[in-house]
Parts: C-alpha cells; sequence; structure tokens
C-alpha cells in the first residue's frame, strides 16, 4: 500500500518552533570539535612515525641478507669470516674481515632510503663487527697456537730423525738440542698438559728405531736390551721380534738368490765373483745355518780358479785341454777326483761359450774381459745428435770386434745382440723416410766398408735395410735418389692401403722381362737377387705414389729395378747418361757395374785389360795374376779363352773359362789365386784408371 504525502509534508513551516536547530553550535562544542580534531592529527603523526619504522626495518633487514651473502661487486660477511676464521694470523685475519666489512658497508650504505634507514644499517653494521672480528680473533688465536704446534712437532720429528738415522756426531747434537728444547717454558706454553705425552712419545720412537736399525745378527742381544727399556712397550718388544725374524727370512732368501746368481754367472758366462760378495754369502748362510748354500759356495769356491784359467783361454786352447784330459790321463790310468772336475767344468765351460759367442760374440768377449765396450747410441744419430762422437764410437768397435773375432775365430760382428735388436726396433718404428736415411748414411759413414756387416747383423730377417746400406755404399756413402726412393717406399709398405695401391704384384713382376733379362748377374748370388727385386717394388711404389699413377708399367717397374741395382742417371753436356745396375760383358752376359761406371762401357774396361795388363794384375784380389789348374796364366792366355764375367759384389767379378755357370749342367772352370782361393777382379780398385781410360 502507498504511502500519502501532503504538500505541508514536503514545504518548510514559516512559524517557529521550539526544536533547537542543530546547523549552529556554541563555543563551548566548538572547542570540543578543536580538540577532537588536533588529536586526529596527532593520531596520523604517530601512525606515520610507525609506518616510516617498519619500511625502514624491512629495507635494513633486505639489505642484511644482501650484505651476509655478497653480491656482484663484494663478497658477503659471511665467506670473509670464514675465511679471515681459518687464518692463523690473527692480525691479518681482522684486516681481511675490516676491509670488507668497509667495503659493503660503502656499497650497501648508499643505496638506502634515507637517514633512518642509514642509521639503522650502521648500527646493525657495528654489532655485526664486533660479533664476527671478536670471533675472528679467537679462531685465527687458537689457529695460529695450533700451528705453531704443528710446527714445533715438525721440528722434533727431524731432530729426531737426525737422532735415528744421522753420524754419531750428528746424532748427539740433535739428542743435546731435543732435550734441551723438551724441557723448556717456550715448550711448555705451546703443548701444555700435552708435553709430557710428547716427550714419551718422542723418547719411545727413538729407543725403538734405535732397536730396529741393529743388524739381525744380534737380535738376541737387540731384544734383552729391549726388554729392560721403559721406553720400550710390549707392542713395541713384539713389533721388533717380528722385524727381527722377518729380516732374517729375507735376508737368507735374498742371500739364496744371489748365490744362485753367482752361481750362474761363474758357470755360463764365467764371470768371477768378488772376495768380498762370496765372503758375505757365507757369512749369511752360516748365521742362517742354510748347509745347502754353504755346500754350493765351497764347490763354487773349487770351481771359480778353473774357470778364471779358462776365461784367458781361446776355444782351441780349451778343446786342447780336453782333449789331454780324455785321451792321455786317461791312458796313464785314469783321472784323480779333481781332474774329474776340472774336465766337467771345462766341457760345460766350452759348450756354454760356443753357445754365447753365436749369440753375441761382442757382449761374450767383454764379459770375458777381452775387451772393454761401451753400448753405442744409434738414436742418437736418427734424432740428429753430434755424429764425431757416433763416428769415434764406431771406430774403437771395429777395433774391439775384429779382436774378438780373431781371438775366438769367429765370424766378425760390430753389434752386441742388444744394439742389434735395438737398431732393428729403431728402423722398424721409423715413421718417415728421412729418419731411415739419417740412420741408414750415418751407419754407413760411421763403420765404412764394415757397414755391410752391420746391415746384414740387423737384418738377418729384413735384407732390404742391409740392401739399402750397400746402396749408400755403392754411392760413396752419399745416399743417392734411389735410397730415398727406398726410404719412401718402406715407409708406404708400413701402410696396408697404400701397399695395396702401389706396389706390384708377383704376377705384375712376372709379366715383365726383367727376371729374364738380368738374371745372369746374379748366378752366383741369389740372396742379392732376391733383396735387390723386393728393393725395387719399394722403389716401384714410391716413383708410383710419387707421380700419381696405380696402373702397373712394365717400364717404371725395370726403371725400378735398375734403381735398386745402384743405377742412376745424371746429366752431362745437356744428356743423360745411364750409369751402374747392369752391363754386358764380351759373351752378352749381364754383368752388374758400380754407379760410377757408365752402361755400355764394361766391354771398354775388358779391352782395357787386354791393352794395359798390369791393370789387371792391379784390379786382382791379391795384386797377382790368376792361375788354372796349378798353371800361371798370363792376362792374353786369359782374354784369349774370352772369359766369362761373373758377378760377385759390386764392380767385382769371378772369371770363367768354359761355360757361363747359368747354363743348366755347365762345366766352368774359375781362375784360382796363387794362395788356392777363387780369383776375383774388383775394378773399384782401379776406377780412376778406368774413368780415365774410356773417356
Amino acid at each position: 500500500m502507498a504511502i500519502k504525502l501532503y504538500k505541508s509534508q514536503l514545504e518548510p513551516t514559516a512559524k517557529s518552533s521550539n526544536v533547537e536547530n542543530k546547523a549552529f553550535v556554541s563555543m563551548s562544542e566548538a572547542a570540543s570539535i578543536g580538540n577532537a580534531w588536533k588529536g586526529m592529527v596527532q593520531s596520523g603523526e604517530k601512525l606515520y612515525a610507525k609506518h616510516l619504522d617498519i619500511k625502514t626495518d624491512n629495507e635494513v633487514l633486505e639489505k642484511t641478507k644482501e650484505v651476509m651473502n655478497g653480491s656482484d661487486k663484494f663478497e658477503g660477511l659471511s665467506t670473509t669470516k670464514l675465511n679471515a676464521s681459518n687464518m692463523s694470523d690473527p692480525d691479518a685475519a681482522g684486516k681481511l674481515y675490516n676491509d670488507n666489512w668497509q667495503n659493503v658497508f660503502d656499497n650497501v650504505n648508499g643505496s638506502l632510503s634515507g637517514k633512518m634507514a642509514q642509521r639503522k644499517f650502521k648500527n646493525w653494521m657495528t654489532k655485526q663487527n664486533i660479533q664476527d672480528v671478536n670471533a675472528i680473533k679467537n679462531s685465527s688465536t687458537i689457529n695460529m697456537i695450533n700451528a705453531q704446534r704443528v710446527n714445533t712437532l715438525d721440528h722434533i720429528e727431524t731432530l729426531k730423525k737426525t737422532v735415528i738415522f744421522g753420524t754419531p756426531f750428528e746424532s748427539k747434537q740433535a739428542a743435546d738440542d731435543l732435550e734441551v728444547k723438551l724441557g723448556s717454558q717456550k715448550y711448555a706454553e705451546i703443548f701444555g698438559e700435552k708435553l709430557q705425552t710428547v716427550i714419551k712419545q718422542t723418547n719411545n720412537e727413538i729407543a725403538f728405531h734405535g732397536y730396529k736399525r741393529m743388524p739381525y745378527t744380534q737380535k738376541e742381544e737387540v731384544l734383552a736390551a729391549a726388554l729392560k727399556d721403559k721406553r720400550i712397550t710390549k707392542d713395541d718388544y713384539l713389533k721388533l721380534e717380528k722385524h727381527f725374524n722377518t729380516v732374517q727370512t729375507t735376508d737368507n732368501n735374498l742371500n739364496k738368490d744371489n748365490v744362485s746368481k753367482m752361481k750362474s754367472n761363474l758357470k755360463d758366462k764365467g764371470i768371477i765373483y768378488t772376495a768380498d760378495e762370496f765372503n758375505a754369502a757365507v757369512a749369511i748362510a752360516t748365521q742362517n745355518q742354510d748347509e745347502k748354500t754353504l755346500l754350493i759356495l765351497k764347490q763354487m769356491a773349487t770351481d771359480a780358479p778353473i774357470i778364471q784359467d779358462l776365461n784367458t783361454k781361446t776355444v782351441a786352447q780349451i778343446e786342447e785341454k780336453i782333449n789331454f784330459f780324455t785321451t792321455f790321463k786317461n791312458k796313464q790310468g785314469g783321472m784323480t777326483v779333481n781332474e774329474a772336475n776340472e774336465l766337467r767344468i771345462s766341457q760345460e765351460y766350452l759348450a756354454s761359450l760356443n753357445t754365447s759367442l753365436d749369440k753375441d760374440l761382442i757382449g761374450t768377449a767383454a764379459d770375458k774381459g777381452l775387451i772393454a765396450i761401451s753400448e753405442i747410441n744409434f738414436e742418437d744419430v736418427l734424432n740428429g745428435g753430434d755424429m764425431s762422437a757416433f763416428v769415434e764410437g764406431a771406430t774403437n768397435r771395429i777395433a774391439q770386434a775384429e779382436t774378438a773375432s780373431g781371438y775366438y775365430k769367429r765370424e766378425v760382428k760390430y753389434l752386441t745382440a742388444t744394439e742389434a735388436n735395438t737398431m732393428r726396433s729403431v728402423l722398424k718404428n721409423a715413421d718417415s723416410a728421412e729418419q731411415i736415411i739419417s740412420l741408414t748414411s750415418g751407419i754407413t759413414k760411421a763403420f765404412g766398408v764394415k757397414s755391410d756387416k752391420i746391415f746384414k747383423q740387423i737384418s738377418k730377417d729384413d735384407s732390404v735395410l742391409a740392401h739399402m746400406g750397400g746402396l749408400v755404399l755403392m754411392n760413396d756413402g752419399v745416399p743417392g735418389e734411389n735410397v730415398k726412393l727406398l726410404a719412401e717406399g718402406l715407409i708406404i709398405s708400413k701402410n696396408e692401403t697404400l701397399a695395396k695401391l702401389y706396389k706390384p704384384t708377383p704376377t705384375d713382376i712376372k709379366d715383365t722381362n726383367v727376371m729374364k733379362k738380368f738374371s745372369n748377374a746374379f748366378v752366383e748370388n741369389s740372396g742379392a737377387l732376391n733383396s735387390t727385386l723386393e728393393t725395387a717394388t719399394l722403389i716401384y711404389a714410391a716413383l708410383q705414389k710419387n707421380n700419381g699413377k696405380t696402373e702397373f708399367n712394365t717400364n717404371d717397374f725395370e726403371k725400378a729395378f735398375m734403381m735398386a741395382a745402384g743405377g742412376t742417371t745424371i746429366e752431362k753436356f745437356g744428356f743423360d747418361k745411364k750409369m751402374g745396375a747392369f752391363d754386358e760383358d764380351s759373351r752378352e752376359n749381364s754383368v752388374h757395374i758400380p754407379p760410377w761406371l757408365e752402361r755400355g762401357k764394361f766391354e771398354d774396361v775388358i779391352e782395357m785389360f787386354k791393352d794395359q795388363p798390369k791393370l789387371f794384375r792391379l784390379a786382382s784380389s791379391n795384386d797377382k795374376l790368376p792361375m788354372l789348374d796349378g798353371e800361371n796364366y798370363t792376362v792374353a792366355e786369359i782374354f784369349a779363352q774370352d772369359p766369362h764375367f761373373v758377378s760377385v759384389g759390386n764392380g767385382k767379378y769371378k772369371i770363367a773359362q768354359g761355360e757361363h755357370p747359368s747354363v743348366s749342367g755347365a762345366e766352368e772352370e774359375y781362375l784360382m789365386n796363387s794362395d788356392g782361393g777363387i780369383f776375383v777382379i774388383d775394378i773399384n780398385k782401379i776406377k780412376s784408371e778406368i774413368i780415365t781410360g774410356i773417356n
């Protein structure tokens, strides 16, 4: 239902009313209102002040996190405190902390919003400084004291070791010094109540190690003394007892091994022990009541003089001695026990000597005291070392090796077995052609004409290396193009992929005319043919690789074969001249010629011999004319038969009458020397005369 409003109810009346007009207030009421307003303002100010206080507190709290943890501008105080606390110098630790504290304060304080925050931050930082510095001072002081204790203990340890291990004079000085220091007030302050423990441990270790260093032969006396020594604990005594038992057992075992080696050296190598070595072994065996070892030593004492005498004899003299005992003495009614022992030793010695000489002539001669050698360092040459020292060593070795060879009637060998193996390994593992050439030419330069035996000794399973040395010798000790290509070929051969790509196959070689064409030159030396062929395959591989070819070429292989035989090409007056390798004699047989002789000129050499008989004699192996069937031959008589020249080396030839040795079932007759050997012509002996004569 709607409420009706009348006009009188909507408009104000003009009539007065007794009702109080609330739009107007009295003075007292006004004062009350003013007081209320003032109170409200004061209350607002307090609220703002509280707000600002909380705000600055929060700001400072946030900054303290940064202060403690650090930022990209400074290291946090937590880390600085930790680092400083680990230091052993309080002053340095305090400075480290305070310097960073100031840096932190300067960085953070300027970033605060106002003076209230800065004041609060400063107060907090000051309290933190006092707290941290005190903690750092305590920690670093403790560290300093501990460090002093550690350093002092180290010093005590040094003095202690000097007492135990020093000379009598050093030991006495150190003991006196140690006694003074351990009894000093300073050490009492450093160690406090622990000083007595330090003293006790020090005296214990000195006593223990003093007893332990005594020889085990005095075991009983030492253990008795240790048992009475108050410085030695029960555990120490047991350790000493175990130590002496172990040392005795070990020493006895070592002595057995040593006596075994002495016996082996005496029996197998003829190496005589010294009197000191022998007496020491007897003393140890006696101490340990080792009867078996004492019996061995007794027999060695009997055998040593016999072996010492055998060391001075040649193989022939030893054989003569053995023959004396086995024939003469038996005829006289038999041998005494001592003579039978001497025979046994001599027989064993000879067998061992022969085996040793076969394995290592130089090493054996050195062991017997015949020569004194020093190892030749081939790696120096390989790595560009002192060549003069190498040559000097080689010169000495040649003399020593030939002395040993003559004394023992063995084929001369210039290297020890160890040196030969080392050199073989060095060449095998060379990773560049330059290294191979360097060593090969170095050996050739040092050993000269003897170097062929060096290469044969190291290349018993690898004829190519010996052949390489021969090529260097042919060229007056200078590596020619053939040697350089051969070295490159050796490197290629080590790479399976490259070898397959560039080396010729047996089928390729078979299809050539090389073997048939030059086989006569090798009729007296099939080994040279094989090494020349193998060398040729390596030279060919290098030529192919350098020329970028892979397809087999017969002409190129023949070129490689000629180079493998020492052939070269030189330019003279604008023309290429083919030198060395192969030529033909007057009977159209292939012969090998040295690198200094032009191909096609060998017949000219033969004509020179016919025209100048003196040259033929000068070129002979013994500077004399040959014989046949016991009769002297003149040069005219020799060449009247139109003989065959049969190659037996670089520029060296046998001379055969009748059929050539290469003919199946040939009945050749070789000219002989007056001393019974095969007559050999060496045209290298008259090289200058030939070069002058044919040009």
